[in-house]
């Protein structure tokens, strides 16, 4: 038996989530991080505010270099596992060894009892306690706290401390910390449980013992209860258990023949098995499936300021209303109009634009301008079109990103209320590494009436028409 210890390759929901609470901490911390690029690549992400956000920690952990830290913090606790069930294995035989000595002398029964299960029955009761009022002992423990203690130890690195904090800052991470370190306390006091059993049993076939219990104030017949009482369940298992008669020659004499001696050796194995090893394996069993139950509930706290404050940046709002579902055969086509139109003015308006893309761009001269990028500012524009229809319209996109129903619906509605329309897809900006979506938008504006020619690429071009300079 060996105890658990994390998987070789942590499962991707965990992962991301745990690099998502990484990033979030350390922006909490210092300050947001510059992620113009990560938030127009997390919005290609599946929809969903928690996907997108482990998309962009991804990207900027990866960025950072951080996003091999769960791994590395992973493999210290699995090195540390496996020196804490070689200190198990080594304190198990050496209890043994303590409680039966050389078989030079008589074995107390009492003492040597107390010996085999006395710490073991005190840890247990403290982690029960520990579990029943978790301020007690936050850290799961004695044992869990002298593991986290080993991993810093290991690690060397002030990041490892963030590291776990990270993990339990998840919404069900505490639980998962909490189960996972009992789990790891009950695998090595079942190593050590077992150690001490297979060592017990192996002096016991290779030298003679005597057994005696000593008292000065207590009858025989306490005694008597005594180990009666405590030998039932291993009796049930099948060990042997001295009976009334043993048990008062061995308080008059050590040894008490072959028969007692088997006797006694039996009912101190049993003890050791029944009171000892096996409740370590049920609660080991209990702990490990509450603790792949937290794992599959592990989810991000999306109500904390850190992920909050993303909600706009990743879901945009005509999204969120839920634009991507299929519109209507009549709706949402360029040029539609309920009535002649006699335009006022020229307008420029920027359609969900990268943060990194100026808007107006620098060098514009002092033209209508305004810039979309949810529901109210879109209400707002066609509110005023309606009013004051534009002669000239140049809406501006970013051709990085790829067209969803409402920008595509908005354009169509706003070409529907100008008397011209021009469309620049822009594609400049800080993130040059991000590929064009150039044929996509053509071929999703040509599926809502947009004719070729009013698609632009250059941006000095589109300006021209919009001052009037150039025309159709």
């Amino acid at each position: 038996m060996t105890p658990p210890s994390p998987s070789r390759t942590i499962p991707p929901p965990l992962e991301s989530r745990w690099l998502a609470e990484i990033v979030r901490r350390h922006e909490e911390a210092s300050g947001p991080l510059e992620d113009s690029a990560a938030l127009s690549e997390a919005r290609q992400a599946p929809a969903g505010l928690e996907a997108r956000i482990q998309a962009r920690a991804k990207i900027l952990a990866e960025r950072e270099g951080w996003a091999s830290a769960p791994r590395q913090w992973l493999a210290r606790a699995r090195l540390a596992s496996g020196l804490a069930a070689l200190l198990a294995l080594l304190a198990g035989s050496g209890m043994a060894w303590g409680v039966l000595g050389d078989g030079s002398r008589s074995v107390n029964i009492v003492w040597a009892l107390a010996g085999l299960l006395g710490v073991h029955m005190l840890s247990l009761a403290l982690w029960l306690v520990a579990m029943a009022v978790p301020v007690a002992a936050p850290a799961g423990g004695l044992l869990g706290r002298a593991w986290l203690h080993l991993i810093g130890w290991l690690e060397r690195r002030p990041a490892a401390g963030a590291q776990l904090a990270a993990l339990t800052g998840l919404s069900g991470g505490g639980s998962l910390v909490r189960w996972g370190l009992g789990m790891l306390t009950h695998a090595l006091w079942a190593l050590a449980l077992a150690a001490a059993a297979l060592a017990l049993l192996a002096l016991l076939a290779t030298r003679r013992y005597g057994f005696a219990w000593e008292t000065t104030i207590l009858p025989a017949d306490a005694f008597v209860t005594f180990v009666d009482l405590l030998g039932r369940l291993p009796a049930a298992l099948g060990f042997n258990v001295p009976d009334a008669a043993t048990v008062v020659a061995s308080g008059e004499a050590a040894g008490s023949g072959e028969a007692g001696r088997r006797a006694w050796s039996s009912w101190l194995l049993g003890c050791l098995l029944v009171y000892g090893l096996l409740p370590r394996l049920l609660l080991l069993a209990v702990c490990a499936g509450l603790w792949a139950r937290a794992r599959a509930r592990l989810r991000l706290d999306l109500n904390l300021p850190g992920y909050a404050r993303l909600r706009t940046r990743l879901l945009p709002e005509a999204e969120r209303l839920g634009v991507r579902d299929p519109a209507p055969a009549l709706a949402g086509r360029a040029g539609v109009r309920s009535h002649p139109l006699q335009g006022e003015h020229a307008l420029a308006v920027g359609i969900e634009l990268g943060e990194d893309l100026a808007w107006p761009p620098s060098g514009w001269p002092q033209l209508e301008a305004e810039r979309i990028d949810g529901r109210e500012q879109r209400r707002a524009c066609l509110q005023r079109c309606r009013q004051h229809p534009p002669s000239r319209l140049l809406a501006v996109v970013d051709a990085r990103l790829t067209p969803d129903r409402g920008s595509l619906a908005l354009l169509a509605e706003l070409s529907a209320l100008a008397v011209e329309t021009r469309i620049w897809m822009r594609e400049e900006g800080a993130d040059a590494v991000r590929p064009s979506r150039r044929s996509a938008w053509e071929a999703a504006l040509a599926e809502h009436g947009f004719d070729r020619n009013v698609l632009s690429a250059n941006g000095e071009a589109a300006l021209a028409w919009l001052k009037g300079e150039v025309h159709d």
